[in-house]
């Protein structure tokens, strides 16, 4: 099996394929080019599989980790079970360290599936459904202003300013991630302004007839701000009766907001799993206790670079960390479970981590778990069109 990115000319291959393995239709005048790399799998020189790979800078901990995101996952059916996406995925694993990816993100159809490949689903976000008759104790407000692309350079550093307040946010840095022709795409970002005239929040929507008005994202950098953007949201009550917000998560700044209406509908959405690339790195990312503290973790990762027993030694917030090959260690962790304890933000102790599959402690490993708190943590890519 041949695995490698493939060329101009393959595009038509991976569009059929693409059109196989999801049951859609194939135009070969619109899907005849790929505009991101995608690394595929060759069976006797002919293109059998495909992934899409987007590469992103996410936050964690206060530092930027460099993260795949993988999408288009798709093989020939007649070719399934033959390893061709193990194939792509053991070569983005085997080449990771040398292109400095720390993590990678999917949005998985099936967790038991995903987990096969080191990734465990750890973004459970859901959409909260709100009347706006049950939002008029917030005032109507109209300081905002209809992003048309001149404010770039202020939306994106605003972004960035919540990336930073929120575990494995993204950053962004180009214009492909905000829709800057509103009234052509029926697609809305506006700008929301404190009194110093300084963007302090934002909210992207569109509006689904006959009934709600979609959030795709709404960020806020204070209580004021929110209120600040969802009183303007309620200009839209006349036409629309509810208001729903995706990609929320229990102690999300509007879900907080939410908390106090009655009325309110909670609607799970699933979210992204992740897997860890570069354990060593990710252990040096962390943000550690003021007091000192060491664990050892038995990585039972198919990753070379992941296998083995890591040493950690903390104290005032950094660490030390180590590998071995063998000899004593606190707790062992499969791929899946390195992802759910390292990356999820979950905030687990010993007593609720032994549920979960893959974990398995030997020793006291309470500086483990004091190493890994609850976390604000919420991936999110905007690979949707813009």
């Amino acid at each position: 099996m041949e695995v490698r990115f493939i060329k101009p000319e393959e595009a038509v291959d991976y569009h059929k394929i693409s059109a196989a393995s999801f049951i859609w239709k194939f135009d070969e005048n619109e899907d005849n080019k790929v505009d991101v790399p995608i690394l595929g799998a060759f069976h006797k020189g002919k293109l059998v599989a495909g992934i899409e790979l987007f590469d992103f800078k996410c936050n964690y901990c206060g530092n930027l980790i460099n993260t795949l995101v993988l999408s288009g996952i798709c093989s020939q059916p007649e070719y399934r079970g033959m390893g061709c996406v193990r194939a792509i995925f053991d070569e983005i694993g085997r080449t990771a360290i040398e292109n400095d990816i720390t993590a990678g993100f999917l949005a998985p159809f099936s967790i038991e599936y995903y987990e096969k490949f080191g990734y465990a689903n750890l973004n459970r976000t859901f959409a909260i459904r709100v009347p706006f008759q049950n939002l008029t104790h917030i005032p109507h407000n109209n300081d905002v202003e209809l992003y048309t692309g001149e404010q770039f350079e202020e939306l994106c550093e605003l972004h960035n300013k919540c990336v930073f307040r929120e575990n494995l946010m993204t950053l962004r840095e180009d214009r492909k991630h905000f829709c800057e022709k509103p009234l052509e795409n029926a697609d809305y970002t506006y700008i929301h302004r404190n009194v110093s005239g300084e963007a302090d929040a934002y909210v992207r929507f569109r509006i689904r007839r006959p009934d709600e008005l979609v959030c795709e994202e709404l960020f806020a950098l204070t209580p004021h701000a929110l209120k600040g953007i969802v009183g303007f949201l309620r200009n839209y009550d006349g036409i629309v009766k509810t208001l729903l917000v995706r990609k929320q998560y229990q102690g999300a700044p509007f879900a907080c907001l939410a908390d106090r209406i009655i009325n309110v509908n909670y609607e799970y959405q699933g979210g992204y799993a992740g897997r860890i690339y570069n354990l060593k790195k990710l252990l040096e990312s962390n943000v550690y206790p003021e007091k000192k503290g060491n664990f050892s973790i038995l990585s039972l990762d198919n990753l070379p670079q992941n296998k083995g027993i890591f040493d950690v030694e903390y104290e005032n917030g950094k660490a030390i960390v180590a590998q071995r090959n063998d000899g004593a260690y606190d707790l062992s962790l499969t791929a899946p479970a390195a992802a759910r304890l390292l990356l999820a933000g979950e905030g687990h102790t010993a007593e609720t981590a032994v549920f979960i599959d893959g974990v398995e402690i030997k020793n006291n490993a309470d500086d483990f778990f004091r190493a890994f708190p609850h976390r604000a943590t919420l991936f999110t890519d905007s690979l949707w069109s813009t």
